[in-house]
C-alpha cells in the first residue's frame, strides 16, 4: 500500500488519497489498512456521509487554497476524521496556540474556585509581567467583564490576570488531562506530543505564548471536541461512518455549567467578540468557536488559529450530543480572525450539502408511493441544472439607505454594551433613547427640546463613529448614554414631545456645516475649551462661556478628600500616572482661562506631567466614578489626605444641562437655550431641506435631473409601486415600525444575496433569488443581442424589510411604494405583502431592470425613459391600462408627475404614460433600438 511519497495515478488520487495519507499519518502500519478495507474506506460508505465528506474537503481546500497553514474537519462525537488539508502540519507541527487556550484556563480557575461566572474584571487595555507585555484589541469602552465576556473579547487583561493567580499545578493538570503535551495514539509513539512544560510558572501560560505550551492542529482539535462533547477525549481517525468504532482515550469530568459557561463565551465570540466580522454568526448553523494569534518562539510574524463548532439552528446553548462539526483553521502570517474567515466555507458546505441530504430524506419520506424526487421544488432532474443556492451567513449589509435629499441617517446602528448586541434603529429612536436616558430627571420641556437637538446633532455628526466595529454608537459615556430597555410608551409625555417637536433639527455652524454637540450634568460656572480640555483644535462655540445660571444648582460644588495611600494606588493603576513606590505630591501647572486643571504634576520616585482630565479619569476608574466630577478643581494636602475642591459634573463642554434648566424655568425657549451654549451656531431642519431640495429639482425639463453625487448619509431611491394600493388598501399592511431591529439571515446564489427577516420562510428567499436569476439571464440576453457589451454585473444585495413602517423609515418612500433601488441594494415592502398582492416577480423584475438601467446609462436615463422601460421588461403593461390619462402627456409632464407625484393615484398615471412612450418606441424601432437608446443616455445627459 503506497504512503505519502509513493506514486498513485492520478485517477484514482482523489478517492483513496485521505484513506491512505491519514493512514499513515496516524502511525497506522499497512497491515492496518487492508485491500478490503480500503475498498470500504472508497465504495461502501453511506451515500450521504461520502458526499459530505467531499463537499467538506473541496470547500476546506478551496478556502486554503496556497496559503501556508492547515485546516482539519472532525466529527466531535465520534473523532472521525471528515476532511484534512496539509496532514503533515495538521499532525506533526506543533504551535504556541495562543488565545485558543482561553477557554481551558478559564476552566482550571472555575475547578478551584478562583471565578465564577459573576467574576467580572474592568480591563485596563493592556498586561504587562516582567519582560512580557501585550495589548487588548476589544473596544476600549466595555464595562467590567465576566468569564462569558472575557472568552468572547479574548481579553488579555483578564486572562493575563487570571495567570498571575491561577496556581499552574492546576493549568498544567487541566491540560494534560485534556491530552496537550501526549499522544493522539496511546498504543503508538509516531505520533507528535507536542510539548506541556510542566513546573513553569509564568502568566504568559494562561495566554497561549511563549514555550510553555505547544500543540497540533489535532491535538487542540481533539481538546476541544473534548470540552464540548461532555469530556470524551477521542481518538481521531479515519473510516467508513458507517461501521466507524469509536475510542475513547479519557473521560473528563466538566461541571455542566461550567461547560456551559465557556460555549457562552465562544458563541459570544462569533456574535460580538474576536470572530464577530468573520461572517460566521448565521441563523442556518449555530456556529461557536474561539480565535487565537501567537507568536512563533523564533519568529516574529503572527499566526491565527480558529477551533469552531456548529450545532442545529436556534440552538443557542447546545447540550454536548446536540454539536455537530468541528472545524479547525491554522494560518500561518495571519490571526485569528483571518483564520475564523476561512473557516466560513466549510460550515457553508456543510450546512448546504447536508441540509440538501436531510431535505432529500424528507421529501423521501414524504413523497412515498408518488414516484416524486424533487428537492425543495425543483424539478426531478434538474437539480445540477438549478442556481446554487447557499447560505452566505452575516456578509455585512451595506451602510442603511438615508431618507432623499436629507443630511440626517434614516436608521443607525447601536451597540448595546451591557447585552452585547447591535441593534439597527431610526435615528429618531434612538434620540429617543438618550433623552429619555440623560434627561431622566428633566421636566422643563424647553430644556429637554435643547437636549434633544443637541443630541440629534452628535448622533448627525459622527454617525460611523464605531466604523471599525460594525456600527454607529455604543451606548456608554464613550458615545452617548442610550437606554436599551426603556418602554416609549411609559415615557413622561414632555420627552416624547420634545424628541418629536424637533424632528430633524441640528445645529449648524457659521460655514453651514454640522455642528461638534457636546453637553454635560454642570459646568460649574464656565463651558470647557474642547482644545484645552482634550488637546483637539476647537471651533469657535466650543472655547467656553461664562455661565450663571448653573450656580446654585446641586453640582456646581464639591469636595473629595482622598488619603495618600489610596490616591497613590488609583495613580500606580497607569502608566502615564504611576509615581512608585512613593507618592510626594501632587499638583495643578497650569489651568485654563475657565479655572479647568490643564495640567497635572505628579512628583514621587518618578514624575508625570498629564493633563486634568486624565487624571479625573484614571482616578475615576479605579475609586468609582463619584471622586474628581470633572476636571475644574484645586488641590491641598492636609496630613494624610489629599483634599479636592471642584465645581461642574462631566467634562463641561457644550450644553450645560442644569444650566438649561434653569434657563428654562426662566421662560427662555430652548432655541435661546442653545445659542447660549453654542454661540453662532443656528437651529436648522435639515430634513425639511431635503425635502424642498427634492421637490425643486428637474421639475419641468423634460428629463429627469441629473443624479447627485451620494455622501454616506445621502441616498436617492427610485420607487417602484403597489399597483392595487387605493382606498383602503392600506388594510393589512404592516404599516406599524418595528420598534426593535428583528433577527435575520441571509440566502445567496451566484449574482444576489438577499437578507430576510428569519420569520420569513426560507423558501420565499429561494423563490426570490431564482427569479432574479432567470431575469436576469434574460435581461443580458437582450442587451447582448442589441449589440452592447456589458462588463460584469456585481452581485445585488436584496432587502426584505420586516413592514411597511421599516421601508418607510429606511428608504424615505411613501408606504404605497413596493420597492425602492439604489446602486446595487434593492429593498423591498415585506414580502408577504407583496405576495398578497400577487406583486411580487413584477417588483422583482422591475428593480433589476432599473439596475440594469443605470449601469449602462451611468444614472442618467431619463426617469420617464428608465421607468417606461422597467414598466414594460417587468410585465406590468397589464395593470397600467386602466390608468392612462385621458390625452397623451408630454416627456415634461411624465416626467414631472414621476418626481412630484404625491399619491399613489398620480404615480400610476405617470407611470401609464410613461409606459405608453416605451412601448411605442419599441413598436417603432424595436427592442435592440431601445437598449441602445438607454446606453446613450450618458453621452446626452
Amino acid at each position: 500500500m503506497p504512503c505519502p511519497g509513493d506514486k498513485v495515478p492520478v485517477s484514482r488520487a482523489r478517492p483513496i488519497i485521505l484513506a491512505i495519507v491519514l493512514a499513515c499519518g496516524l502511525g497506522l502500519s499497512h497491515g492496518d489498512v487492508s485491500h478490503q478495507s480500503l475498498l470500504v474506506a472508497t465504495t461502501a460508505w453511506q451515500a450521504s456521509e461520502n458526499e459530505i465528506d467531499e463537499a467538506l474537503q473541496r470547500a476546506a481546500a478551496a478556502s486554503l487554497g496556497q496559503q501556508e497553514g492547515a485546516i482539519v474537519v472532525v466529527d466531535p462525537q465520534t473523532g472521525r476524521i471528515r476532511a484534512v488539508v496539509n496532514q503533515q502540519l495538521a499532525f506533526e507541527n506543533a504551535y504556541a496556540p495562543g488565545s485558543t487556550i482561553k477557554p481551558f484556563t478559564a476552566l482550571a480557575a472555575l475547578r478551584v474556585g478562583l471565578i465564577d461566572k459573576n467574576s467580572t474584571a474592568l480591563c485596563r487595555q493592556r498586561f504587562a509581567s516582567k519582560d512580557f507585555h501585550t495589548v487588548c484589541s476589544h473596544p476600549r469602552d466595555l464595562p467590567p467583564l465576566n468569564p462569558t465576556e472575557a472568552i468572547a473579547y479574548s481579553c488579555n487583561y483578564y486572562f493575563g490576570t487570571l495567570g498571575q493567580h491561577l496556581n499552574e499545578v492546576s493549568l498544567s493538570d487541566t491540560l494534560s488531562s485534556f491530552g496537550f503535551g501526549k499522544s493522539l495514539y496511546s498504543d503508538r509513539e509516531r505520533s507528535q506530543t507536542g510539548k506541556l512544560r510542566r513546573g513553569k510558572v509564568d502568566p504568559r501560560n494562561a495566554l497561549g505564548e511563549g514555550d510553555y505550551l505547544q500543540a497540533t492542529p489535532m491535538q487542540l482539535i481533539m481538546a476541544y471536541s473534548a470540552l464540548v462533547n461532555g469530556g470524551h477525549l477521542l481518538t481521531p481517525r479515519v473510516a467508513p461512518s458507517s461501521d466507524f468504532q469509536i475510542r475513547e482515550r479519557a473521560r473528563l469530568q466538566i461541571a455542566p455549567e461550567q461547560r456551559e459557561l465557556i460555549v457562552a463565551g465562544m458563541r459570544g465570540a462569533v456574535v460580538y467578540g474576536t470572530a464577530a466580522r468573520s461572517g460566521l454568526n448565521s441563523s442556518s448553523l449555530n456556529v461557536f468557536g474561539k480565535t487565537g494569534t501567537s507568536t512563533p518562539l523564533k519568529g516574529f510574524r503572527t499566526q491565527g488559529w480558529f477551533v469552531g463548532f456548529a450545532s442545529p439552528a436556534n440552538n443557542e446553548n447546545p447540550s454536548p450530543v446536540n454539536v455537530r462539526l468541528a472545524v479547525l483553521v491554522f494560518l500561518k502570517h495571519a490571526h485569528g480572525s483571518n483564520a475564523a474567515a476561512l473557516s466560513r466555507a466549510v460550515f457553508v458546505a456543510y450546512q448546504r450539502v447536508a441540509g440538501m441530504k436531510d431535505a432529500e430524506k424528507t421529501n423521501d419520506k414524504e413523497g412515498a408511493g408518488t414516484g416524486s424526487s424533487s428537492v425543495k421544488g425543483l424539478a426531478p432532474g434538474k437539480i445540477e441544472a438549478a442556481t446554487e443556492i447557499r447560505v452566505s451567513p452575516s456578509v455585512p449589509i451595506p451602510v442603511s439607505p438615508r431618507p432623499p435629499g436629507s443630511g440626517l441617517p434614516a436608521t443607525v446602528r447601536v451597540h448595546l454594551v451591557a447585552e452585547n448586541v447591535t441593534k439597527e434603529m431610526s435615528l429618531e429612536d434612538y434620540v429617543l433613547g438618550v433623552v429619555a436616558t440623560e434627561g431622566s430627571m428633566e421636566n422643563q420641556r424647553a430644556a429637554l427640546k435643547a437636549l434633544a437637538v443637541a443630541v440629534r446633532t452628535y448622533a448627525v455628526r459622527n454617525a460611523g463613529r464605531h466604523t471599525r466595529d460594525d456600527y454607529d454608537f455604543c451606548t456608554t459615556t464613550h458615545c452617548q448614554r442610550f437606554s436599551a430597555g426603556f418602554d416609549s410608551s411609559a415615557l413622561r409625555p414632555e420627552i416624547i414631545d420634545a424628541v418629536r417637536q424637533t424632528d430633524g433639527e441640528v445645529l449648524r455652524d457659521e460655514a453651514g456645516q454640522v455642528a461638534d454637540s457636546y453637553f454635560s450634568a454642570s459646568c460649574g460656572g464656565v463651558t470647557a475649551n474642547l482644545q484645552t480640555l482634550w488637546g483637539t483644535r476647537s471651533p469657535p462655540y466650543l472655547r467656553g462661556v461664562p455661565d450663571e445660571y448653573c450656580a446654585a444648582m446641586p453640582h456646581h460644588s464639591w469636595t473629595d478628600v482622598i488619603p495618600a495611600e489610596r490616591l497613590q494606588l488609583a495613580l500606580q493603576s497607569d502608566q502615564r500616572t504611576d509615581p512608585g513606590r512613593q507618592l510626594r505630591g501632587l499638583f495643578v501647572a497650569r489651568r485654563d482661562s475657565g479655572g479647568r486643571a490643564e495640567l497635572i504634576t505628579i512628583e514621587g520616585e518618578r514624575r508625570h506631567t498629564v493633563s486634568g482630565w486624565d487624571l479625573k479619569i484614571i482616578v475615576g476608574r479605579e475609586l468609582g466614578w463619584n471622586f474628581l466630577k470633572s476636571s475644574r478643581f484645586e488641590i491641598a494636602r492636609a496630613g494624610p489626605n489629599y483634599i479636592f475642591r471642584g465645581s461642574g459634573f462631566g467634562h463641561g463642554l457644550g450644553l450645560c444641562q442644569e444650566g438649561g434648566h434653569v434657563m428654562a424655568q426662566r421662560g427662555v425657549n430652548y432655541r435661546q437655550i442653545l445659542a447660549k451654549y453654542f454661540p453662532g451656531t443656528t437651529v436648522v431642519d435639515i430634513s425639511r431641506e431635503g425635502r424642498i431640495a427634492a421637490q425643486t429639482s428637474g421639475a419641468s425639463t423634460g428629463r429627469a435631473p441629473r443624479p447627485f453625487q451620494a455622501t454616506p448619509l445621502q441616498l436617492r431611491f427610485a420607487a417602484d409601486l403597489l399597483w392595487n394600493s387605493g382606498p383602503g388598501a392600506t388594510k393589512g399592511l404592516e404599516v406599524a415600525r418595528s420598534s426593535l431591529p428583528e433577527k435575520r439571515t441571509s440566502l445567496s446564489s451566484e449574482h444576489f444575496r438577499v437578507s430576510y427577516p428569519v420569520t420569513v420562510p426560507q423558501s420565499d428567499a429561494e423563490r426570490i433569488l431564482q427569479t432574479l436569476e432567470t431575469a436576469q439571464r434574460n435581461l443580458l440576453q437582450k442587451v447582448s443581442a442589441a449589440g452592447i457589451a456589458l462588463g460584469p454585473w456585481p452581485s445585488l444585495e436584496v432587502f426584505l424589510n420586516a413592514s411597511t413602517g421599516d421601508f418607510v423609515g429606511r428608504t424615505g418612500q411613501p408606504w404605497w411604494a413596493a420597492a425602492a433601488t439604489k446602486g446595487n441594494l434593492i429593498e423591498l415592502q415585506p414580502v408577504a405583502v407583496l405576495k398578497r398582492r400577487g406583486v411580487l416577480e413584477t417588483t422583482l423584475r422591475h428593480e433589476l431592470v432599473h439596475t440594469l438601467i443605470d449601469r449602462l446609462s451611468h444614472g442618467r436615463a431619463p426617469r420617464w425613459l428608465a421607468e417606461g422601460t422597467a414598466l414594460y421588461f417587468a410585465g406590468e403593461g397589464v395593470l397600467l391600462a386602466r390608468h392612462a390619462p385621458q390625452r397623451r402627456m408630454t416627456i415634461a409632464e411624465i416626467d414631472n408627475g414621476l418626481a412630484r407625484a404625491s399619491s399613489a393615484a398620480e404615480m400610476r398615471t405617470a407611470y401609464a404614460a410613461a409606459y405608453a412612450e416605451v412601448r411605442e418606441l419599441i413598436r417603432e424601432s424595436g427592442e435592440a433600438s431601445l437598449w441602445q437608446r438607454i446606453a446613450g443616455s450618458h453621452n446626452s445627459g
